[in-house]
C-alpha cells in the first residue's frame, strides 16, 4: 500500500509529513482523511504544544489534489469519491484556519492549489526562496478552491483576481510581501528549526506557544533580496483589473488589456495561461469573488463545495484533466470557446447545491 504521509510525536511536537514525492505530494482522499484524523486528535491533546506540517521533499510541499485520480473516479461514475474528496478537504482546511494551537507549515518549492489551501490555513507559514505558489485551476476547468476564495479576495490592489484568472506563479518575494508567507528560510535551515522546536520551553498557554514559535522562527530569518513576479507588475495589473471591474464588460476589457501586457515573459506566460484556460472557470471565479465579499470563512467553504461538486458533474473539469495529464494533448475542448459565450444561467448553476438535504459543511463555525 502506498504511503501517503507519516505521523509522529516527539515530546510536545506533533508532525505530519507528506510523502508522495513522485506526485509532488498530491492529495488523495486517503491523505486528506489521515491528515484530518491526526491533526484533529493533536489539537485536542493537552500534551501537544505545537504541530508541524511539512513534506519529505525539498522540491514541493504539495502541488494540490491528485486530479488524475479524481478524473478516473468521475469518468467511472463514482461521484461519491469526488464529493467526499472536496467535502473532507475543505473541512480539513477550515480546521487548520480555526486551530488555536500554533501550526508551523514548511512549504518548500511548489505550493499550489489544494497545497496552498493547506498552507494558508496554518498559523506560521514558512516558505523557501525557490517557492512557486499558484492557484492554477483555470488550466483544468476547476476553480481556485480549498480556501482560495478567502485568500485571493483579501489580496490588495485586485491582485487576487489576476492571480486566479491567470493561474500565475508567485515567487517567495511576492508571497512574503502580500502576507501569504510569514517567513522565508533556506532548505538547509529546516533541520535546525526542528531541533530547536524539540528543545524549546513550551508553555501550557496557547498564546505563549504562538509567541515562542514566532520568536524561534525569527532567529532564523535573515534580510535577503527575494525576486518578485506579480509585484514587479503591481501597478499595471491593478490598473487593468480596476478598469475591467469599472466597465460594463469585465472580460472584454480584461482580455484586451492582457494582450497589451505581453511585453514581458512572466506577463506573457500569465496571459497565455488565461487564454488557454476554461472560459467557464473565468466566469465562475469572478462570480465567486463577488459573492464572497460579505461571507464568513465558513460560508466561503460552503460556497466552494457547491461549485466543486458541480464541476465534478460537468464537462470542463474532467476534460481539462484529460488534456493536461491523461492524454496530454494540451488541447481541451471546453464547453464554451469564449467567455462571452458562457450563459449566465450556466455560471449560476455552479452555485446550486448538488445535494437534496442539509449542507455537508453546515456544522462549520
Amino acid at each position: 500500500m502506498e504511503e501517503f504521509a507519516s505521523f509522529s510525536i516527539s515530546g510536545r511536537i506533533a508532525r505530519a509529513t507528506l510523502t508522495r514525492e513522485k506526485s509532488l505530494n498530491s492529495l488523495t482522499l486517503d491523505t486528506i482523511n489521515l491528515l484530518y484524523e491526526n491533526v484533529s486528535a493533536w489539537l485536542q491533546d493537552d500534551d501537544i504544544s505545537c504541530i508541524v506540517l511539512d513534506s519529505s521533499s525539498d522540491r514541493a510541499f504539495c502541488a494540490g489534489a491528485d486530479i488524475t485520480r479524481l478524473y478516473h473516479e468521475i469518468k467511472a461514475g463514482n461521484l461519491d469519491y469526488a464529493d467526499a474528496f472536496f467535502t473532507n478537504e475543505y473541512r480539513l482546511d477550515h480546521m487548520l484556519h480555526q486551530a488555536e494551537k500554533p501550526i508551523l507549515v514548511w512549504g518548500s518549492g511548489v505550493v499550489m492549489g489544494g497545497g496552498l489551501g493547506l498552507f494558508s490555513g496554518c498559523s506560521h507559514r514558512v516558505g523557501t526562496p525557490d517557492n512557486r505558489i499558484a492557484m492554477p485551476e483555470i488550466t483544468i476547468g476547476l476553480f481556485p478552491d480549498a480556501g482560495g476564495t478567502w485568500l485571493l479576495s483579501r489580496l490588495p490592489d485586485q491582485l487576487g483576481i489576476f492571480a486566479g484568472m491567470t493561474g500565475c506563479q508567485l515567487s517567495a518575494g511576492d508571497a512574503l510581501e502580500l502576507g501569504m508567507l510569514d517567513y522565508v528560510l533556506d532548505h538547509e535551515q529546516k533541520a535546525p528549526v526542528l531541533e530547536e522546536l524539540s528543545t524549546a520551553e513550551w508553555s501550557g498557554e496557547t498564546a505563549d506557544n504562538h509567541r515562542i514559535l514566532s520568536e524561534l522562527l525569527a532567529t532564523f530569518t535573515v534580510e535577503r533580496d527575494l525576486p518578485a513576479n506579480l509585484l514587479a507588475h503591481r501597478g499595471a495589473v491593478r490598473d487593468l483589473v480596476e478598469r475591467a471591474l469599472a466597465s460594463d464588460d469585465f472580460f472584454a476589457v480584461f482580455e484586451s488589456g492582457l494582450t497589451d501586457l505581453r511585453n514581458e515573459d512572466w506577463l506573457a506566460t500569465a496571459a497565455d495561461t488565461y487564454a488557454k484556460g476554461s472560459p467557464t472557470t473565468a466566469r465562475v471565479f469572478l462570480e465567486q469573488l463577488g459573492r464572497a465579499k460579505e461571507m464568513s470563512l465558513a460560508d466561503t467553504f460552503r460556497m466552494e463545495l457547491a461549485i466543486a461538486c458541480q464541476c465534478a458533474r460537468r464537462a470542463d473539469f474532467p476534460e481539462g484533466v484529460r488534456a493536461l495529464l491523461v492524454d496530454k494533448d494540451r488541447n481541451p475542448a471546453w464547453s464554451y470557446v469564449k467567455t462571452g459565450d458562457v450563459p449566465e444561467s450556466h455560471v449560476a448553476a455552479h452555485f446550486s447545491p448538488s445535494w437534496e438535504d442539509t449542507h455537508p459543511l453546515s456544522d462549520l463555525g
